[in-house]
């Protein structure tokens, strides 16, 4: 059996999926393959190096917005005037300073299961996926640079941005690399649960957002219904954990830990503790109720 995690981005949401990791070691389930976008490719990376839940908990709950970028009235407004050349809305040398000080790439090169982040190439539009043997601070500031808020990066000369404007979450390389089963961490609850029909104008922002984030997983899961029925009026993609999806043309189970609550378009840069703190609880409940009696322990 070959077992694949699957990290989605989601910015500050990204505590969320610690909880999960945390649900995960406690159950004995170790993948063989992990595939990371954004600040899924950071807590990837972390988790390669050999960090341990609670090392990696206790760096969630210590750092605020602050010390990883800034964003300064005099840097945003430097940022809108400049036309000739383009310049970042924030400071992002603090994220550079955590990343080398916390992620031991050296150990990341060592780790036993294989790890992928992925990387949007600006100029081409395809998304790169470095393995560990590749991957430095760089890339990792690369696969978390949100356009215009944070500046891009080059290797090897060529501009690369988060990839989670794409491929938010990175589930298609798992089943092209033939993993057996897989948990994909998503940090929508859209296409994981019913939502209610927005209200305002509010509502309508937040959902179209939360689509966005959940739009490449939905895209990419094996849609089986048209083995069964080529001429059905319609064809849905399958839900998370639905049967279509337990047993996968190739054999593949694909299981997902979501939200259970809109987290608000805030959460996204809200690098609180108490928001942290919570979502951490969050992913590690969420993860024993929604994976319960689904996964092989080894």
């Amino acid at each position: 059996m070959k077992r694949a995690l699957v990290l989605s981005g989601g910015g500050a949401r990204g505590a969320f999926q610690v909880g999960v990791l945390k649900y995960l070691k406690e159950i004995n389930w170790t993948p063989d393959l992990i595939f990371g976008t954004s600040v899924g490719a950071i807590n990837a990376a972390g988790l390669g190096t050999g960090m341990s839940i609670d090392q990696m908990i206790l760096l969630w709950q210590a750092y605020r917005r602050k010390k990883m970028f800034r964003l300064t009235l005099p840097t945003l407004i430097h940022s809108l005037k400049s036309r000739k050349r383009f310049s970042p809305m924030s400071d992002t040398r603090p994220l550079q300073k955590l990343l080398e000080t916390h992620i031991r790439l050296d150990n990341l090169k060592n780790a036993g299961p294989e790890i992928y982040i992925s990387a949007l190439n600006m100029k081409t539009g395809q998304i790169c996926y470095f393995n560990k043997h590749a991957v430095t601070i760089k890339h990792l500031m690369a696969a978390s640079a949100i356009p215009g808020l944070f500046g891009w990066q080059y290797i090897d000369n060529v501009p690369y941005w988060d990839a989670g404007l794409m491929v938010n979450t990175p589930i298609n390389p798992a089943l092209q690399l033939k993993a057996t089963e897989i948990v994909a961490v998503l940090h929508s609850p859209v296409g994981a649960f019913n939502m209610e029909e927005p209200r305002s104008h509010m509502d309508v922002a937040q959902l179209v957002f939360e689509h966005f984030l959940i739009g490449s997983y939905t895209n990419a899961l094996p849609d089986t219904s048209w083995q069964v029925n080529p001429d059905a009026l319609c064809h849905a993609t399958p839900l998370p954990n639905s049967p279509q999806l337990q047993l996968a043309a190739n054999g593949t189970r694909i299981l997902t830990v979501a939200p259970t609550r809109m987290l608000g378009l805030r959460s996204l840069l809200n690098f609180s503790l108490r928001q942290a703190t919570t979502l951490i609880d969050e992913g590690y409940n969420n993860a024993r109720i929604q994976l319960k009696n689904e996964l092989t322990s080894t």
